[in-house]
């Protein structure tokens, strides 16, 4: 709805409609942080337009859908016309800023919780327009620090990925 009104070339322009959308959306994500901070003791690490993310601090699934029930009751008493729902659940974030991260993302987080796939958001690396040693290496990064292993560990494995990616680049 804000595209069709926030664009001024649109049938349906109407600036100051597209501005009370986005206040009132900025208004509802601070409630909604403020509400998950103050009233439940979460750590609020990212919220966007529509989102919101939380540190839950564990590495348990159950115990983290638990704490996000929480959050989806009390934000949706709130409000008539609006429920959050819980959209999915991460074992490791990279987040960079805003609209722009990484993580590893629970697919069956209903369910057992093996299946993980990474999530890449806003990136240049998921640009068509990279080459495509960009992306691997990028890809590479980003699989080690999401990796959980040690800083060090990451370190020197990246260290010894990248001397080999330099060697090879040098002897075509």
């Amino acid at each position: 709805m804000y595209g069709c009104l926030g664009f001024s070339s649109s049938r349906f322009y109407a600036q100051a409609i597209a501005a009370l959308i986005t206040r009132t959306g900025r208004e509802t994500l601070l409630k909604t942080k403020d509400l998950a901070e103050e009233k439940l003791g979460f750590n609020v690490v990212y919220g966007d337009t529509d989102s919101i993310m939380i540190n839950t601090g564990t590495r348990d699934i159950k115990d983290s859908l638990e704490m996000g029930k929480k959050l989806k009751v009390a934000v949706n008493v709130l409000y008539k016309c609006l429920e959050i729902e819980i959209d999915g659940v991460f074992t490791s974030l990279l987040l960079l800023k805003k609209k722009k991260y990484a993580a590893l993302k629970v697919e069956d987080f209903a369910g057992e919780g093996k299946n993980i796939t990474k999530e890449v958001k806003g990136l240049d690396m998921v640009r068509r327009d990279w080459c495509n040693l960009s992306k691997e290496v990028g890809n590479k990064v980003l699989d080690e620090i999401l990796s959980g292993k040690e800083r060090e560990k990451i370190i020197m494995e990246l260290n010894d990925y990248f001397s080999d990616i330099s060697s090879k680049m040098r002897n075509n």
